[in-house]
């Protein structure tokens, strides 16, 4: 960043020497011989600094100092007066009366000539740097006020969102409470009461995962899966969805090579349903086409495989406005959307984070209203070059027919300070043949595990007077050996290592379900049986 210095000397040899003397990488010198010329130099400059002389013919230094005080832009000038006059008191006061904040005799002294106008360098460059400061920082300010206008709506929104479906969940539960249903109304409350209560964990979800975003702490897990199956498996969940809303469902996937794939399948899971869902939702009546396929034009290595999801839909589509809004965080394109179509506004910016952090990209190819959109979704993959026949033989086994057995005889320990999740844990095992023993607090399930001989452990993490942590370190201390399952709320990574660090073997988050649950213990009975 130069300084511009502005030299005014009605002789070029003064100008000359007076340039030769200041002249460095930090300054940028103009000069003018007349008081005109210098006017002019002024008008189309911001300068840093003004050497000017004091004889000059026409106008002297000192009248051209009070001319260019005289323009309101010109006023905070610096401007040093270049001189032979004597250092007479009466010359030095009308000197700084019309502006002068230095003066320099004649003849010149080098050292303090380069001194002085380093001193006014500084000044200048730590101004001009003060300047784009307080511009930064009002830009700031502008973006922080329009963020915070941004999440109150969105807290009023999710307010709203989420309301409406526990509205509907208490509702349909006191009306099962009531009792006196016939067994269609009760299959429907039932009904009701799972399909809101699945709308409010998503919309948990998303708050969630929006907060990690934010915090950088967006973790993906890498295990291997079944790309088919999945694939399959949002198919048939979408062609559903597809059929409620009207539309014309095509998802073709490419034929790819059977190979051992390896990433978080809940996480692609995710970005695959939210887009797929957004096309369906937003084209009633119409049509949504989806390719998939594994890019092999673009390996990253021979370890890594792209692959590539084309969502195309005939919907609404977006206007150039509502696409620049598309990505921004507690926003949809359009507010009115959320009136119309419901959705908190955090899918895209979600499923944009978590391509990303795979390696990949969520892309807006095209879109344009009443036409339809398109998006195009990339996920890197990692692959193993691992045989099904060299995995783990007890877990092909799992997946097996024939290998859903009854969990006869398995002996349970499970302890909640929460007695209803106590009692939706004694529902999902009621018919399945475990043991099961139940603990209100950690106290009472070291006491358990003194008395009994416990071949899994369900442990809750956060409890009054000892929670999970504690109490997994006193059971490990006593001895037990077998399996501790963590049951917790918290999704952090940094929670669930601090589970395996208090001794757990796993992990069980709540909400939990049957079918989690279940497969859990199978897995334990599984390995206690061989």
């Amino acid at each position: 960043m130069k300084i511009k210095i502005l030299v005014v000397d009605d002789y070029a040899e003064n100008i000359q020497a007076l340039s030769g003397l200041i002249d460095s990488d930090r300054v940028e010198i103009l000069s003018a011989s007349s008081a005109s010329a210098a006017l002019e130099l002024v008008n189309q400059n911001e300068f840093g600094l003004a050497l000017l002389d004091v004889q000059m013919p026409e106008i002297g230094g000192f009248e051209l100092a009070k001319i260019i005080r005289g323009v309101k832009r010109f006023r905070s000038l610096p401007i040093i007066f270049v001189t032979a006059h004597q250092q007479e008191s009466q010359f030095l006061f009308d000197g700084y009366r019309t502006g002068a904040v230095d003066f320099l005799f004649k003849p010149l002294d080098p050292n303090m000539v380069r001194a002085k106008v380093d001193l006014f360098v500084e000044m200048a460059q730590q101004r001009i740097q003060l300047q784009h400061q307080v511009v930064e920082l009002e830009k700031l300010r502008l973006e922080a006020q329009s963020a915070n206008l941004a999440k109150s709506q969105f807290l009023a929104n999710m307010s709203h969102e989420i309301r409406t479906p526990l509205s509907a969940v208490m509702g349909f539960a006191d009306l099962i409470a009531r009792g006196g249903l016939t067994e269609e109304k009760m299959l429907e409350c039932t009904t009701a009461v799972r399909r809101n209560g699945s709308l409010l964990m998503r919309l948990i979800d998303d708050i969630l995962d929006l907060s990690k975003i934010e915090a950088n702490r967006l973790d993906l897990e890498r295990e291997p899966f079944n790309l088919a199956e999945l694939l399959a498996d949002i198919d048939a969940t979408m062609s559903f969805r597809a059929r409620e809303n009207g539309v014309e469902l095509h998802i073709r996937v490419s034929p790819f090579k059977s190979e051992q794939f390896v990433s978080d399948a809940v996480r692609l899971k995710q970005v695959l349903l939210n887009i797929i869902g957004n096309a369906i939702k937003f084209s009633p009546g119409g049509a949504v086409n989806v390719d998939v396929r594994i890019d092999r034009k673009d390996f990253v290595s021979q370890s890594r495989r792209k692959l590539v999801a084309v969502v195309k839909d005939s919907g609404i589509g977006m206007s150039a406005e509502q696409r620049g809004r598309l990505f921004l965080p507690f926003s949809q394109a359009d507010p009115s959307t959320r009136r119309k179509y419901g959705g908190s506004g955090l899918g895209l910016i979600i499923s944009r984070e978590i391509a990303r952090a795979s390696g990949g990209e969520l892309k807006l190819i095209e879109s344009e209203p009443e036409k339809g959109t398109t998006f195009q979704i990339e996920f890197m993959l990692d692959v193993e070059p691992v045989a099904e026949e060299l995995l783990a033989p007890k877990l092909r086994e799992l997946g097996k027919p024939g290998t859903d057995k009854p969990l006869q005889g398995l002996n349970v320990l499970a302890i909640d300070d929460s007695q209803d999740n106590l009692t939706l844990i004694e529902f999902y095992l009621r018919d399945t043949g475990t043991i099961v023993t139940y603990a209100e607090n950690g106290r009472a399930a070291i006491d358990a595990v003194k008395q009994q001989d416990f071949d899994l452990i369900l442990m809750d993490v956060q409890m009054p007077e000892m929670d999970g942590h504690e109490a997994t370190q006193a059971i490990r201390k006593l001895g037990f050996k077998k399996t501790i399952l963590a049951l917790t709320a918290h999704i952090h990574r940094e929670e669930h290592e601090k589970c395996f660090q208090s001794g757990c073997d796993g992990i069980l988050t709540k909400p939990i379900s049957k079918t989690r649950l279940i497969g859990k213990l199978r897995e334990v009975a599984f390995n206690i049986k061989g």
